[in-house]
Order: C-alpha cells, then sequence, then structure tokens
C-alpha cells in the first residue's frame, strides 16, 4: 500500500535492500564500517565526528540486519538495545585505539582490517537471536571475545589521553556497565536484574581504576589489568547467576587472577 503523496523513488531502494540475503548485508554492513574507519584516520586533522557517525552506523546497522533474523523477537524500537552496545563501542573503542597506534599508510591497513572484525561481531549478534540455534554457542564466543577486545582498547586510550582521575574513573565504569550488559545477555535475565549486576561490576571496575592512579601502572599495563579485573569480575557474576559458581569454578577465577596479575607485574619489572 502506498501513502499518499509518499516518492516512488524509494521503491527501487526498498527491493534492492530486501533482495540483499541477510548475512550479506552484515558483510556490506562491514565494509562500509571498515571505509568509514578509513577516512577516519586518513583525515588531518582529525574528525571526531566520522567516528561517531561510524559508531552510529554500526549500531542502527546491527538493529536492521537483527530485524531480518526469521526467529527475531523484535517489534519495539528498543528491543535491539541490549544487542547494539558492543558494535558501537566496538567501532568507537576501535578507532580511538587505531588513531593513537597507528599512522602514515599503517592506518589505512589496520581501518580495512577492522572489516573482518566486524563482520564476525555481526555474524555473533545475528546467530545470537536465537538460543536454539546450534551456532549459539560459537556466536556468544565471538561476542565476548570482541567484548573483551573492546574494552581493552577503550582502556588503553583512557589512560593515553590523561582525562584526569574522576573522568577516567568514570569512562571505565560507564564502558563496563554498557560492555557488561552484553556479556549477562547469555543468561536471559529480567532487565532491571541485570542491570543492577551490571552496575555494581562498573563500580568494581571504576574503584579500581581509582585504585590505579596510585600504582606504579600506566598505559596497556594498566588496560591488562582493568581488562583482567572486568574478566573475572563479569565471569563470577555470571556463574552466579546461572548457579554455577562452585567451589571448582571459584578456583579457576583465582588462578586466572593470580596467573594475569603475575604477567602485568612481571612486564612492568621488565619495562
Amino acid at each position: 500500500m502506498t501513502l499518499p503523496g509518499a516518492s516512488t523513488s524509494i521503491a527501487p531502494v526498498d527491493t534492492f535492500v530486501q533482495a540483499v540475503p541477510r548475512l550479506d548485508r552484515a558483510n556490506l554492513l562491514a565494509i562500509l564500517l571498515g571505509v568509514g574507519m578509513a577516512f577516519y584516520l586518513a583525515i588531518e586533522p582529525t574528525q571526531p565526528w566520522l567516528l561517531l557517525l561510524v559508531a552510529g552506523l554500526a549500531a542502527l546497522g546491527t538493529d536492521g540486519v537483527l530485524r531480518t533474523h526469521p526467529a527475531s523477537p523484535f517489534t519495539r524500537p528498543d528491543d535491539t538495545a541490549a544487542f547494539l552496545f558492543l558494535p558501537a563501542l566496538l567501532a568507537l573503542g576501535g578507532g580511538l585505539f587505531l588513531e593513537d597506534v597507528v599512522s602514515g599508510y599503517w592506518s589505512l591497513g589496520a581501518a580495512f582490517a577492522t572489516v573482518p572484525l566486524f563482520a564476525a561481531v555481526l555474524y555473533g549478534q545475528y546467530l545470537s537471536v536465537d538460543a536454539r540455534s546450534p551456532a549459539y554457542a560459537a556466536a556468544r564466543l565471538v561476542a565476548n571475545i570482541a567484548v573483551y577486545v573492546a574494552a581493552f582498547a577503550f582502556f588503553s586510550v583512557v589512560y593515553e589521553f590523561e582525562l584526569g582521575l574522576l573522568a577516567t574513573a568514570f569512562c571505565v565504569g560507564l564502558v563496563s556497565l554498557l560492555l557488561s550488559l552484553e556479556l549477562l545477555r547469555e543468561v536471559e535475565l529480567q532487565l532491571r536484574t541485570t542491570v543492577l549486576h551490571s552496575t555494581a561490576i562498573a563500580m568494581l571496575l571504576a574503584e579500581v581504576t581509582w585504585s590505579l592512579h596510585f600504582l606504579p601502572l600506566e598505559s596497556f599495563l594498566a588496560a591488562a589489568f582493568l581488562l583482567l579485573c572486568l574478566y573475572v569480575a563479569t565471569g563470577v557474576v555470571q556463574n552466579h547467576l546461572l548457579r554455577q559458581l562452585d567451589l571448582p569454578t571459584a578456583a579457576e577465577f583465582a588462578a586466572v587472577a593470580v596467573v594475569g596479575l603475575a604477567i602485568v607485574v612481571v612486564a612492568h619489572a621488565a619495562s
């Protein structure tokens, strides 16, 4: 049905979009994000609005891809919100991180190397819509890895930009909150419960960030330590919510924490 006064010029575009296979749309979006990242890294002086545009496109594009899933339960505009934090933060944090660590022609190579990363995340988010799918476990694994990649990128950038004690703790806490929502989405709790536990994790990471200002850790080592804290905190909470937090599981997380802390200490001593 065509509304009175509606332009017929939209029809070819709509026909094209409908003709693109669902996962091919994810590939197309990943390429667009990589091109946008290349423009952001190549243009001097840096244009922050370009990176915000890429992050917004990542969120909106992911929403469009998710709603094409055959088992899509999304009817309201905000139903996909929990799925959109990861691609948006990955684009935002990844762009800031690459801007800080690469330059010259390496920038373009790094930007286009993000295309398969974006594609993997989009596939992961798409396939994790249906928990009964045989690919669900692999999809969640990809999404979880992407969460920690985005977290490390953000944590590194926060320290490199030297935002100050309060601003740094706030940024780390906010990013930890949003990424924890993605990690705890797998538990399929009520929204209020998920937000409460994610907020607790965010407050813990903010307090750890505050404490790090009094310790001789900087840049990548501080980011690695925060990443370790995020991994242990989200892992413990997730297993607790799944009623799987027994003594062997707790011992496993404790061992990971000790080994990770030892690596950070040794790396700091060697630097």
